[in-house]
């Protein structure tokens, strides 16, 4: 498997490139608005230090969320051109599945800004339910787990792989929103 795993849903800018069973990874912080400007460079650079061309993906992966809005719908954008554009295949994996991965039963919570948080119940790895949680209610949230246990972008690779291995592709990367962006609740 030849993979890039792309993950623009907080201030990290995590990259995984799986080839030939080896991972090779890149990850910076990019602040809240950085990933339009950074997110293609950093694909460029792991790609030419490893011998990669677009041409030698077969998967590609991606964080559909939850997180920053626009931060997942460039992420998910990027990963679409290239499976759109390579014919690779498309694996979708949450920020729930990286934080809960290779963990017993945990609350893994992101932040939602403005002091508000989307959490879920999970259990060795698989999202059992989800829930926002308004600033108000956010200390009723004891023991959330918010980070991955290691490093995000080699953790984004194993759930990548993980998922791989037990066939769990998707046709359409669906961008996962837990709530209306703040442009389309001040319409309202």
């Amino acid at each position: 498997m030849t993979c890039l795993a792309i993950d623009t849903t907080s201030s990290l800018l995590a990259l995984a490139l799986i080839k030939d069973g080896e991972t090779f990874c890149l990850t910076r912080e990019v602040g809240k608005s950085g990933h339009s400007a950074l997110l293609l460079p950093a694909i460029d650079e792991l790609f030419k230090e490893h011998g990669v061309t677009p041409e030698m993906l077969d998967t590609v992966a991606v964080n559909v969320g939850p997180g920053s809005f626009t931060g997942i719908r460039i992420g998910v954008s990027m990963a679409t051109s290239l499976a759109f554009a390579t014919g690779a295949q498309r694996i979708a994996v949450t920020s729930f599945d990286i934080i809960a991965y290779s963990r017993g039963r945990i609350v893994a919570a992101v932040d939602a800004g403005h002091g508000n948080i989307y959490a879920a119940e999970c259990e060795d790895g698989e999202t059992l339910s989800t829930r926002f949680i308004e600033a108000d209610g956010a200390d009723t949230l004891d023991g959330a787990i918010y980070e991955p246990k290691g490093d995000a972008a080699h953790t984004l690779a194993a759930v990548v792989i993980e998922k791989a291995g037990r066939g769990e592709y998707c046709t359409v990367f669906e961008p996962f929103y837990m709530r209306k962006s703040q442009a389309e609740r001040e319409k309202e």
